[in-house]
Protein backbone atom coordinates (compact mmCIF):
# COMPACT_ATOMS: atom_id res chain seq x y z
CA UNK A 1 0.00 0.00 0.00
CA UNK A 2 1.22 3.36 -0.76
CA UNK A 3 0.47 6.71 -0.34
CA UNK A 4 2.39 10.39 -0.24
CA UNK A 5 5.38 8.51 0.56
CA UNK A 6 8.89 10.42 -0.71
CA UNK A 7 11.55 9.79 -3.36
CA UNK A 8 14.03 7.55 -1.09
CA UNK A 9 11.24 5.68 0.68
CA UNK A 10 9.60 4.83 -3.14
CA UNK A 11 13.16 3.97 -4.23
CA UNK A 12 14.07 1.30 -1.43
CA UNK A 13 10.80 -0.49 -1.61
CA UNK A 14 10.88 -1.20 -5.62
CA UNK A 15 14.77 -1.96 -4.82
CA UNK A 16 13.67 -4.84 -2.29
CA UNK A 17 10.64 -5.80 -5.10
CA UNK A 18 13.02 -5.72 -7.70
CA UNK A 19 15.38 -7.80 -6.22
CA UNK A 20 12.33 -10.32 -5.45
CA UNK A 21 12.24 -10.31 -8.97
CA UNK A 22 15.47 -11.66 -9.57
CA UNK A 23 15.41 -14.39 -6.95
CA UNK A 24 12.42 -15.65 -8.53
CA UNK A 25 14.28 -15.45 -11.78
CA UNK A 26 16.91 -17.83 -10.16
CA UNK A 27 14.21 -20.14 -8.29
CA UNK A 28 12.98 -20.41 -11.97
CA UNK A 29 16.41 -21.18 -13.60
CA UNK A 30 16.96 -24.08 -10.85
CA UNK A 31 13.92 -25.66 -10.98
CA UNK A 32 13.75 -25.57 -15.45
CA UNK A 33 17.35 -26.77 -15.42
CA UNK A 34 18.28 -28.45 -12.59
CA UNK A 35 14.89 -29.68 -11.12
CA UNK A 36 15.00 -28.38 -8.33
CA UNK A 37 11.70 -26.82 -7.15
CA UNK A 38 12.29 -26.18 -3.50
CA UNK A 39 11.79 -22.74 -3.51
CA UNK A 40 10.46 -22.01 -6.33
CA UNK A 41 7.54 -19.04 -6.32
CA UNK A 42 5.47 -17.30 -8.98
CA UNK A 43 5.11 -13.74 -8.37
CA UNK A 44 3.45 -10.98 -9.04
CA UNK A 45 3.96 -7.46 -7.20
CA UNK A 46 0.72 -5.04 -6.83
CA UNK A 47 0.91 -1.21 -5.92
CA UNK A 48 -2.60 0.16 -4.53
CA UNK A 49 -1.73 3.93 -4.55
CA UNK A 50 -3.94 5.81 -2.27
CA UNK A 51 -4.98 9.53 -3.09
CA UNK A 52 -3.76 9.58 -5.95
CA UNK A 53 -5.44 12.00 -8.36
CA UNK A 54 -5.95 15.90 -7.77
CA UNK A 55 -8.60 18.87 -9.63
CA UNK A 56 -6.75 19.97 -12.49
CA UNK A 57 -7.66 23.64 -14.09
CA UNK A 58 -11.25 23.33 -13.64
CA UNK A 59 -14.26 21.44 -11.30
CA UNK A 60 -15.30 19.68 -14.13
CA UNK A 61 -15.52 16.20 -12.27
CA UNK A 62 -13.46 14.96 -15.80
CA UNK A 63 -10.50 17.23 -15.17
CA UNK A 64 -8.80 15.10 -12.85
CA UNK A 65 -5.31 13.97 -13.12
CA UNK A 66 -2.64 12.26 -11.45
CA UNK A 67 -1.13 13.90 -8.85
CA UNK A 68 3.03 14.58 -8.09
CA UNK A 69 3.06 11.54 -6.31
CA UNK A 70 2.30 9.50 -9.10
CA UNK A 71 4.92 11.05 -11.46
CA UNK A 72 7.62 10.59 -9.04
CA UNK A 73 6.77 7.18 -8.98
CA UNK A 74 7.27 6.53 -12.31
CA UNK A 75 10.40 8.33 -12.33
CA UNK A 76 11.83 6.46 -9.47
CA UNK A 77 11.16 3.09 -11.10
CA UNK A 78 13.78 3.67 -14.06
CA UNK A 79 16.53 4.98 -11.19
CA UNK A 80 15.72 1.68 -9.11
CA UNK A 81 16.20 -0.57 -11.89
CA UNK A 82 19.30 0.83 -13.07
CA UNK A 83 20.60 0.86 -9.51
CA UNK A 84 19.51 -2.95 -9.04
CA UNK A 85 20.71 -4.55 -12.27
CA UNK A 86 23.33 -1.86 -13.54
CA UNK A 87 21.73 -1.18 -16.58
CA UNK A 88 19.99 1.87 -18.00
CA UNK A 89 16.71 1.66 -19.79
CA UNK A 90 15.97 -2.15 -18.62
CA UNK A 91 12.73 -1.20 -17.72
CA UNK A 92 10.43 -0.02 -20.48
CA UNK A 93 7.15 2.52 -19.90
CA UNK A 94 4.15 1.54 -18.34
CA UNK A 95 0.53 0.41 -20.42
CA UNK A 96 -1.79 2.64 -19.05
CA UNK A 97 -5.22 1.07 -18.46
CA UNK A 98 -8.41 3.22 -17.15
CA UNK A 99 -10.47 1.56 -14.16
CA UNK A 100 -13.64 2.30 -12.61
CA UNK A 101 -11.08 3.35 -9.63
CA UNK A 102 -9.03 5.34 -11.29
CA UNK A 103 -6.48 3.79 -13.47
CA UNK A 104 -3.75 1.37 -13.03
CA UNK A 105 0.20 0.80 -14.59
CA UNK A 106 1.33 -1.99 -15.68
CA UNK A 107 5.24 -2.48 -16.19
CA UNK A 108 7.21 -5.90 -17.22
CA UNK A 109 9.98 -5.76 -13.86
CA UNK A 110 13.28 -5.97 -15.27
CA UNK A 111 13.72 -10.20 -15.34
CA UNK A 112 10.45 -9.80 -17.97
CA UNK A 113 8.90 -12.79 -16.23
CA UNK A 114 7.16 -10.95 -13.38
CA UNK A 115 4.60 -7.85 -13.46
CA UNK A 116 4.48 -4.85 -11.27
CA UNK A 117 0.97 -3.48 -11.15
CA UNK A 118 0.04 0.14 -9.76
CA UNK A 119 -3.08 0.41 -9.02
CA UNK A 120 -3.81 4.23 -8.78
CA UNK A 121 -6.77 5.21 -6.50
CA UNK A 122 -9.25 8.25 -6.59
CA UNK A 123 -10.82 9.23 -3.78
CA UNK A 124 -13.87 9.74 -5.41
CA UNK A 125 -14.49 6.93 -6.75
CA UNK A 126 -13.68 4.39 -4.22
CA UNK A 127 -13.16 4.43 -0.67
CA UNK A 128 -9.75 5.78 0.38
CA UNK A 129 -7.22 5.02 3.04
CA UNK A 130 -5.67 1.27 4.08
CA UNK A 131 -7.96 -0.83 5.14
CA UNK A 132 -10.12 -0.24 2.05
CA UNK A 133 -6.71 -1.23 -0.10
CA UNK A 134 -5.63 -4.27 1.76
CA UNK A 135 -9.60 -4.93 1.14
CA UNK A 136 -9.42 -3.89 -2.35
CA UNK A 137 -6.44 -5.76 -3.01
CA UNK A 138 -8.08 -9.52 -0.93
CA UNK A 139 -10.98 -9.22 -3.08
CA UNK A 140 -9.19 -8.86 -5.95
CA UNK A 141 -6.75 -11.28 -6.08
CA UNK A 142 -8.05 -13.76 -3.92
CA UNK A 143 -12.05 -13.49 -4.86
CA UNK A 144 -12.18 -12.51 -8.14
CA UNK A 145 -8.75 -13.74 -9.10
CA UNK A 146 -9.04 -17.45 -7.50
CA UNK A 147 -12.02 -18.25 -5.54
CA UNK A 148 -14.22 -16.92 -8.76
CA UNK A 149 -12.44 -19.29 -10.85
CA UNK A 150 -15.18 -21.60 -12.50
CA UNK A 151 -12.29 -24.34 -13.80
CA UNK A 152 -11.44 -25.09 -10.64
CA UNK A 153 -12.76 -28.03 -8.58
CA UNK A 154 -13.05 -27.34 -4.76
CA UNK A 155 -10.31 -29.10 -3.52
CA UNK A 156 -8.16 -27.77 -6.15
CA UNK A 157 -8.77 -24.23 -5.13
CA UNK A 158 -8.05 -25.24 -1.71
CA UNK A 159 -5.09 -26.72 -2.40
CA UNK A 160 -3.63 -23.29 -4.23
CA UNK A 161 -5.18 -21.23 -2.24
CA UNK A 162 -3.51 -23.28 0.99
CA UNK A 163 -0.64 -22.37 -1.13
CA UNK A 164 -1.28 -19.02 -2.26
CA UNK A 165 0.71 -16.01 0.14
CA UNK A 166 0.10 -11.95 -0.26
CA UNK A 167 2.96 -10.44 1.36
CA UNK A 168 2.00 -6.97 2.55
CA UNK A 169 4.08 -4.45 2.71
CA UNK A 170 3.74 -0.61 3.22
CA UNK A 171 5.28 2.07 0.62
CA UNK A 172 8.60 2.34 2.32
CA UNK A 173 9.72 -0.97 3.64
CA UNK A 174 13.25 -2.19 2.77
CA UNK A 175 13.80 -6.25 2.50
CA UNK A 176 16.38 -8.73 1.14
CA UNK A 177 14.65 -11.65 -0.75
CA UNK A 178 16.13 -14.14 1.93
CA UNK A 179 13.65 -12.45 4.59
CA UNK A 180 10.93 -13.14 2.49
CA UNK A 181 12.14 -16.94 2.30
CA UNK A 182 12.02 -16.99 6.32
CA UNK A 183 8.53 -16.25 6.65
CA UNK A 184 7.59 -18.65 3.98
CA UNK A 185 9.45 -21.37 5.49
CA UNK A 186 7.10 -21.09 8.94
CA UNK A 187 4.49 -21.25 6.38
CA UNK A 188 5.37 -24.48 5.03
CA UNK A 189 5.98 -26.02 8.35
CA UNK A 190 2.52 -25.48 9.99
CA UNK A 191 -0.81 -25.20 8.19
CA UNK A 192 -2.27 -23.80 10.39
CA UNK A 193 -0.26 -20.88 10.35
CA UNK A 194 -2.81 -17.95 9.00
CA UNK A 195 0.17 -15.19 9.03
CA UNK A 196 3.53 -14.83 9.92
CA UNK A 197 6.02 -11.69 10.74
CA UNK A 198 9.81 -10.78 10.40
CA UNK A 199 11.21 -8.67 12.98
CA UNK A 200 11.15 -4.69 11.70
CA UNK A 201 14.05 -2.05 11.98
CA UNK A 202 13.24 1.55 12.10
CA UNK A 203 15.43 3.97 10.35
CA UNK A 204 16.39 7.51 10.80
CA UNK A 205 18.13 10.25 12.45
CA UNK A 206 17.09 11.70 15.23
CA UNK A 207 16.34 11.12 19.63
CA UNK A 208 12.95 10.22 18.21
CA UNK A 209 14.00 7.79 16.03
CA UNK A 210 17.05 6.45 18.82
CA UNK A 211 13.92 6.24 21.08
CA UNK A 212 12.26 3.83 18.88
CA UNK A 213 14.95 1.91 17.95
CA UNK A 214 14.64 0.66 21.38
CA UNK A 215 11.06 0.69 21.78
CA UNK A 216 11.29 -1.79 18.75
CA UNK A 217 14.16 -3.84 19.83
CA UNK A 218 12.05 -4.38 23.23
CA UNK A 219 8.84 -5.03 20.81
CA UNK A 220 10.42 -7.80 18.87
CA UNK A 221 13.29 -9.59 21.55
CA UNK A 222 10.98 -9.64 24.13
CA UNK A 223 6.93 -9.14 23.59
CA UNK A 224 6.92 -10.72 20.18
CA UNK A 225 9.52 -13.95 21.31
CA UNK A 226 7.26 -13.96 24.50
CA UNK A 227 4.28 -14.01 22.42
CA UNK A 228 5.43 -16.89 19.95
CA UNK A 229 6.55 -19.21 22.71
CA UNK A 230 3.89 -19.01 25.42
CA UNK A 231 1.11 -19.41 22.73
CA UNK A 232 1.18 -17.22 19.29
CA UNK A 233 1.49 -13.84 18.14
CA UNK A 234 -0.74 -11.19 18.91
CA UNK A 235 -0.09 -9.02 16.09
CA UNK A 236 1.72 -9.37 12.28
CA UNK A 237 2.46 -5.57 11.33
CA UNK A 238 1.02 -4.49 7.79
CA UNK A 239 4.74 -3.05 7.21
CA UNK A 240 6.17 -6.55 6.48
CA UNK A 241 3.84 -9.75 6.96
CA UNK A 242 3.13 -13.03 5.02
CA UNK A 243 -0.60 -13.65 4.89
CA UNK A 244 -1.92 -17.06 3.52
CA UNK A 245 -5.09 -16.77 1.44
CA UNK A 246 -6.36 -19.59 3.21
CA UNK A 247 -6.71 -17.86 6.31
CA UNK A 248 -7.90 -14.58 4.45
CA UNK A 249 -10.79 -15.83 2.67
CA UNK A 250 -12.97 -17.69 5.03
CA UNK A 251 -16.28 -15.63 5.31
CA UNK A 252 -15.39 -14.49 9.17
CA UNK A 253 -12.20 -13.06 8.25
CA UNK A 254 -12.89 -11.24 4.96
CA UNK A 255 -16.26 -10.76 5.11
CA UNK A 256 -16.29 -8.80 8.49
CA UNK A 257 -12.78 -6.86 7.60
CA UNK A 258 -14.94 -5.03 5.05
CA UNK A 259 -17.29 -3.99 7.70
CA UNK A 260 -18.29 -0.03 7.80
CA UNK A 261 -17.32 1.48 10.97
CA UNK A 262 -20.46 2.76 12.71
CA UNK A 263 -19.72 2.96 16.46
CA UNK A 264 -17.13 4.78 18.31
CA UNK A 265 -15.39 1.15 19.43
CA UNK A 266 -15.30 0.30 15.51
CA UNK A 267 -13.41 3.54 14.60
CA UNK A 268 -10.73 2.34 16.94
CA UNK A 269 -10.22 -0.89 16.46
CA UNK A 270 -11.44 -0.94 12.59
CA UNK A 271 -9.38 1.81 10.79
CA UNK A 272 -6.86 2.90 13.14
CA UNK A 273 -4.57 -0.78 13.41
CA UNK A 274 -6.43 -2.08 10.73
CA UNK A 275 -3.24 -5.00 10.02
CA UNK A 276 -3.97 -5.76 14.29
CA UNK A 277 -7.66 -5.55 13.50
CA UNK A 278 -6.74 -8.79 10.81
CA UNK A 279 -4.91 -10.44 12.97
CA UNK A 280 -8.09 -10.14 15.91
CA UNK A 281 -10.04 -11.97 12.90
CA UNK A 282 -7.94 -15.08 12.40
CA UNK A 283 -7.09 -15.52 15.95
CA UNK A 284 -10.59 -16.22 16.85
CA UNK A 285 -10.68 -18.31 13.87
CA UNK A 286 -8.06 -20.72 15.10
CA UNK A 287 -5.23 -19.70 12.89
CA UNK A 288 -2.24 -19.05 14.30
CA UNK A 289 0.29 -15.64 13.69
CA UNK A 290 4.53 -16.71 14.43
CA UNK A 291 7.54 -14.38 14.51
CA UNK A 292 10.90 -15.09 12.83
CA UNK A 293 13.44 -13.42 14.34
CA UNK A 294 15.71 -14.08 11.16
CA UNK A 295 13.70 -12.29 8.90
CA UNK A 296 14.84 -8.86 8.64
CA UNK A 297 13.14 -5.76 7.01
CA UNK A 298 13.80 -2.07 7.73
CA UNK A 299 10.89 0.58 7.53
CA UNK A 300 11.37 4.57 7.95
CA UNK A 301 9.92 5.86 11.33
CA UNK A 302 8.67 8.90 12.41
CA UNK A 303 11.58 11.71 13.07
CA UNK A 304 9.41 14.40 14.52
CA UNK A 305 7.79 14.35 17.50
CA UNK A 306 3.94 15.57 16.09
CA UNK A 307 4.54 12.36 13.61
CA UNK A 308 5.69 9.93 16.01
CA UNK A 309 2.91 11.21 18.22
CA UNK A 310 0.04 11.30 15.55
CA UNK A 311 1.46 7.44 14.81
CA UNK A 312 1.17 6.27 18.80
CA UNK A 313 -2.39 8.17 18.85
CA UNK A 314 -3.66 5.44 16.30
CA UNK A 315 -2.03 2.59 17.36
CA UNK A 316 -2.64 2.52 21.16
CA UNK A 317 -5.78 2.56 21.20
CA UNK A 318 -6.68 0.09 18.34
CA UNK A 319 -4.66 -1.94 20.47
CA UNK A 320 -6.37 -1.99 23.39
CA UNK A 321 -9.71 -2.34 21.88
CA UNK A 322 -8.39 -5.65 20.06
CA UNK A 323 -6.94 -6.98 23.14
CA UNK A 324 -10.13 -6.64 24.81
CA UNK A 325 -11.81 -8.33 22.09
CA UNK A 326 -9.95 -11.19 22.20
CA UNK A 327 -10.16 -11.14 26.03
CA UNK A 328 -14.11 -11.09 25.43
CA UNK A 329 -13.77 -14.24 23.25
CA UNK A 330 -11.22 -16.26 25.14
CA UNK A 331 -13.28 -18.96 26.00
Amino acid sequence: TMWHEDRNEMLQMLKAVMRLDFDQAVQRIAKVKFGDDSKYFELEVNIFFDDAYEQGDTDAEDDRAVNRFVEQLIEVMKEAATQVTGKNDIIEPPAIVPTPYGGKLIWNMPTGYNRLIAHVKDKNLIRHRKRWSQCMYMYYLLGYRLDARKDLSKTRRNKIANNTFVLALDGDINFQPSAVHMVVDLMKKNHKLGAACGRIHPIGSGPVVWYQKFEYAVGHWLQKATEHVFGCVLCSPGCFSLFRARAIMSKSVMHKYTTKPQEAIHYVQYDQGEDRWLCTLMLQQGWRIEYSAASDSFTHAPESFGEFYTQRRRWAPSTTANIIDLLANYR
